[in-house]
């Protein structure tokens, strides 16, 4: 796992070997084992090492014997075994026993049509010498991130994160008020566009090929939606019983390959259904006697905590248990930073939890396993139990009303919060509406008021959700609960939760790897008929088959709960004078856009406790924090720069 930059410039066929080093001194908390600068011709690679396999070997970028083709690769190839068994059947000789050769070698022999063969998460640049050619890549659900811009005919520019892509003087920084209207209904970006004007994200399971004589094309070798028409028809005659064995054989299959390292595996565990059949799963791949960490995160005074069910498991499973603690200190010291890493807004309040815990676990392991992707591929969301709900549910929640219809749900033991989100969903008259609304802690209404100055004019507000319209429209003709799926699958998976999971475990050299994001088990979930998902009120019933061989009953007994952060008492306490000086700021983004009496007000009645306005609340500071000490701050110093 590393992170890799550089760049193609057809006019200047000479790059700058200082320009490439500080593109990968700008990522060097992804690969701090080594670094290395490769030029050739109009080509300049820059690469920042995390050692996983072949650790003294498999240095980057790295070059074929004659030297035609230089590779910088960040990633893990976890059928690079079988590759490099089929290319040696070939007539191919390694030097090396990692996967960076055995890519390579893929590459050097079918260059892009390589792709559909290779299995793992990974973002890469190759160039061609020869044909003066390079190729970007992208893994197929959107593990590893790969940026790019090209600001000027024949440059092409690209990195790991996109403060890399920014070190190149000749990619500006401009905002791109679209995307920031995006973040701040959606608290992520969806598709290519980001938050940086001409600097674009490379789609899950897509590739970029860039020659002076083709000039830029992408193109894609992997979508989520036809693989999955394909998992249908394949299993259109097989029985429940069948599903549920060849699903079990597939997660077995991802999590042995998975464990391949030659450093130590270590696995984050919740105490939730997912984490713990994972580990359950990692430690009867073990030896007996063979060491297997995890770590859990939580608050110490948190009476909801999920700490004491994760070190339940742990100690019925045998692992060695590590358990971390946050605070509200730990938000405050944080939340910069790890927003620096991020290069945007810390989306979800569990972030910078993530980000300790990964900080702990970096101590005694390099890999650690995790659970995310579940709750998308088999059905883990209580959301999607409404995916379908009857018109008439609909009707009568528009007519009385989401807040009376959430006050009424709290009346009747449902978390009122949580039935305001869902009333707001399932009110709307279309589905679009319905499905986007899930994600969204302020309405347009919300932001009318607070942010009228950014623009939401009834087109601008359409353009938010164009990614989801567009996934939408690939799973036309599913059932409800498939099309919510694809839609989560293709927009909030990747540019949210995975982008959140790569970075802020990336931030300490740390590699995840999810094995319920397996490129075979996504379309077999996917696919599977709705019954197997949600059945009655049980979500993810196939998964919940699977754990019941391997996971304590009280795990399977649990209410889904998630990792809640006590934002509402910390914006009224140790985080109310932070909260305070960047939302009031006439610098940041409230400042220059906001109604500031209305936002004062709202921080006034948050703080009196006649509104728990904490989410919204979040949204605001942490698009603050990355406007004004990420985005501002690295303008004036570029502005600086180029003054002196």
């Amino acid at each position: 796992m590393c992170g890799f930059a550089g760049y193609v410039d057809f006019s200047r066929p000479h790059p700058s070997p200082p320009l490439l080093q500080r593109m990968a001194a700008a990522m060097r908390h992804r690969g701090p084992d080594d670094s290395g600068v490769v030029v050739d011709g109009a080509c300049g690679l820059a690469h920042a090492r995390l050692s996983i396999i072949d650790v003294a070997h498999s240095v980057q970028p790295m070059r074929s014997r004659p030297e035609r083709f230089t590779l910088a690769y960040n990633g893990e190839l976890y059928n690079y075994p079988e590759l490099r068994d089929h290319l040696a059947a070939s007539g191919a000789i390694f030097e090396t026993s990692g996967d960076t050769e055995v890519l390579l070698k893929s590459l050097e022999r079918h260059w892009a049509a390589a792709l559909p063969r290779l299995d793992g998460m990974f973002g890469f640049a190759i160039w061609d010498a020869r044909e003066q050619r390079l190729l970007l890549a992208r893994d197929p659900i959107g593990e590893k991130p790969v940026f790019y811009a090209s600001p000027s005919p024949g440059l092409l520019v690209f990195g790991s994160e996109i403060k890399a892509v920014l070190e190149h003087p000749d990619v500006e920084q401009r905002l791109n008020v679209d995307t920031l209207r995006q973040v701040l209904r959606f608290r992520a970006s969806y598709g290519a566009p980001t938050l940086y004007e001409g600097v674009h994200q490379l789609p899950p399971g897509h590739y970029l090929d860039f020659s002076a004589s083709g000039g830029l094309r992408i193109g894609c070798y992997y979508d989520v939606a036809e693989k999955t028409a394909a998992a249908m028809e394949r299993s259109g005659g097989m029985t429940a019983d069948q599903l549920v064995e060849q699903g079990e054989q597939l997660l077995n299959r991802s999590v042995r390959r998975r464990l391949l390292a030659d450093v130590p595996v270590g696995a984050f565990l919740s105490g939730g259904l997912d984490s713990s059949l994972i580990v359950s799963l990692v430690r009867s791949m073990r030896a007996p006697g063979e060491e297997v960490r995890t770590f859990s995160v939580g608050f110490s005074d948190d009476q909801h905590s999920e700490l004491p069910f994760a070190a339940m498991v742990a100690q019925q499973i045998g692992t060695t248990h590590s358990e971390v603690h946050v605070d509200a200190a730990d938000y405050r010291s944080m939340l910069l930073e790890m927003t620096g890493f991020r290069d945007a807004p810390i989306s979800e309040p569990a972030d910078v939890a993530i980000a300790k815990m990964s900080r702990a676990a970096r101590e005694s392991v390099k890999v650690v396993l995790s659970g995310e992707g579940a709750d998308e591929v088999f059905g883990g969301y209580p959301k999607y139990w409404l995916a379908g709900a009857p018109r008439a549910l609909r009707m009568a929640v528009r007519c009385v009303g989401d807040r009376r219809a959430a006050r009424v749900a709290g009346m009747c033991g449902l978390n009122e919060r949580r039935a305001l989100v869902a009333a707001r969903a399932i009110s709307l008259p279309d589905e679009l509406g319905r499905l986007t609304q899930w994600f969204s802690y302020l309405s347009r209404h919300d932001l009318l008021d607070l942010l009228p100055g950014i623009g939401w004019e009834q087109s601008a507000w359409d353009r938010t959700v164009q990614s989801q319209h567009d996934a939408l429209r690939r799973s036309a003709g599913d059932s409800a609960v498939r099309r919510m799926q694809m839609v989560d699958c293709l927009t909030w998976l990747p540019g949210n939760l995975l982008e959140r999971g790569d970075r802020m475990t990336m931030a300490s050299g740390l590699e995840l790897r999810l094995p319920f994001l397996d490129i075979e088990l996504v379309p077999y979930g996917l696919a599977l008929p709705d019954r197997l998902k949600v059945s009655g009120r049980t979500l993810k019933w196939v998964v919940r088959q699977w754990a019941r061989k391997h996971v304590p009953e009280a795990i399977l007994r649990r209410k889904k709960w998630g990792f809640r952060v006590p934002l509402d008492k910390w914006f009224r306490g140790p985080l109310r004078d932070m909260l305070r000086q960047y939302l009031l700021s006439p610098a940041g983004i409230c400042g220059t856009y906001g109604d500031r009496r209305q936002i004062a007000a709202l921080l006034d009645a948050h703080d009196g406790g006649t509104v728990d306005a904490n989410l919204t609340l979040w949204s605001l500071l942490t698009a603050e924090v990355w406007y004004q000490d990420v985005y501002s701050a690295r303008s004036s110093a570029r502005t600086l720069s180029r003054a002196g």
